[in-house]
């Protein structure tokens, strides 16, 4: 018998459609019929016309935001209760629980948020990520730099020009706090002898 050989486009196939199925995990879903949202078919059983029972249908850039944060946040309150454990400064695991506390509150508005818009999402696939055993205060402190960053930025779009109002008034009033994160972070990246 002679033996077959595995080609690398066939290990890179694997691998792609692995990736997908982990990253599909925490995308979410929008519900187009509002009988297939329990949240929303409870309220509204009976109830056709009634006044905060409709669904408003979302715009795309709205739900991607939404997908976007549910799963960022998740992440962040993975990450930082492992910080929690795993940081070796006192400073660095207060603020990952800084970091749990926010995130945790902030995502319970957004699904609550969601429910009421009828967008729903599954974020129990995340997992906390890997920083090393190396120097795991200095690359948790880099990763939570980047991210509030992004995050920043994402809110102050969504602040800005969210097509739905309710999505963009939580987008502002949770500014503030990912402000108040960044700036919690860099000011002990610093102490730490970062940048």
């Amino acid at each position: 018998m002679k033996p077959k050989l595995i080609s690398l486009s066939t290990i890179a196939a694997a691998a792609i459609a692995a990736s997908i199925c982990i990253i599909g995990t925490a995308r979410a879903q929008v519900d187009t019929e509002l009988g297939s949202n329990p949240h929303l078919r409870s309220k509204s059983a009976g109830q056709t016309g009634s006044p905060g029972t409709t669904v408003v249908k979302m715009s795309q850039k709205d739900v991607n935001f939404i997908q976007k944060v549910a799963g960022g946040g998740a992440q962040e309150v993975a990450n930082g209760k492992m910080a929690e454990k795993q940081a070796k400064s006192a400073e660095v695991k207060s603020i990952a629980a800084r970091m749990v506390a926010d995130h945790t509150r902030i995502d319970k508005e957004l699904t609550a948020l969601a429910n009421r818009k009828g967008v729903t999402f599954n974020t129990s696939g995340v997992k906390a990520q890997n920083f090393g055993a190396g120097d795991f205060d200095r690359m948790y402190l880099k990763w939570l730099e980047e991210v509030h960053r992004a995050d920043i930025a994402d809110f102050e779009r969504a602040a800005k020009s969210s097509d739905d109002g309710d999505l963009k008034a939580w987008a502002s009033k949770n500014l503030p706090t990912l402000k108040q994160h960044l700036a919690m972070v860099q000011a002990a990246d610093k102490k730490a002898g970062g940048r």
